[in-house]
Order: structure tokens, then C-alpha cells, then sequence
């Protein structure tokens, strides 16, 4: 540590850079005679996949997440093992079927809710 203090002592406070005469005084004009005098710039050309690119990133993003949502969400299944369990859903069917139909012979035109409960 001390080798180090010894060495930046001998080299003392002064600057071994100089700048020429005159440098800052001609460096705006230098730097904007070597700037071109209009800057044109052509419209860029977008390809279809460069326009269809983010659609279709967004499209693999719904995708994922509903795969991972169907993944990950139990669904509720029918499990039918036996034979009356068949037939019981099968009863249950129709008599929801035979009081839709009597409901709709009851009140066939069905648009006009507000005709029934006034």
C-alpha cells in the first residue's frame, strides 16, 4: 500500500493533456459542416409476417392460457356406472323435456314475458 501512495506523489497534480489552440473555438462550425443539410428518412416497408406477427402471438397467449385453464379446472362429468343410474337420468330427461313442452303450450308466445305477470 505504501509502493502505490509513493508512486501517485511522484506523479503530482498535473495534467498531461492539452487541447490545440483554438479547438473549441471552430468545433460547433466543424461538426455541423460534416451533419448533412436535410435527413430523409424512407418509410419502412413492413412484411405480412412483420404485420400479422403480433396477432399471432396474441392468438398462442389465449390459446395457452385456456389450455392451462382446462388443464387446470376439474370438470364436472356425468358418471353413469349402472344400469338405473342410465335410466334414472334418462327419466329425469324426459320429464324436464314433457314440462318444457307443457310450459310452452301453456304460454306459446314466449317474447312478451311482461303480458303474463301484469
Amino acid at each position: 500500500m505504501n509502493d502505490k501512495s509513493v508512486k501517485i506523489e511522484n506523479i503530482g497534480k498535473t495534467n498531461p493533456f492539452k487541447t490545440p489552440e483554438g479547438y473549441f473555438d471552430n468545433l460547433t462550425e466543424s461538426i455541423m459542416s460534416n451533419l448533412p443539410d436535410k435527413f430523409e428518412s424512407k418509410p419502412k416497408i413492413l412484411s405480412f409476417w412483420d404485420r400479422m406477427q403480433p396477432w399471432l402471438y396474441m392468438a398462442a397467449m389465449f390459446f395457452g392460457i385456456a389450455l392451462m385453464l382446462e388443464i387446470v379446472s376439474p370438470r364436472k362429468t356425468l358418471n353413469l356406472t349402472s344400469s338405473t343410474e342410465v335410466e334414472e337420468f334418462y327419466q329425469y330427461y324426459e320429464e324436464q323435456l314433457t314440462s318444457n313442452l307443457y310450459h310452452e303450450s301453456l304460454y306459446p308466445d314466449e317474447s312478451n314475458f311482461s303480458e303474463h305477470y301484469e
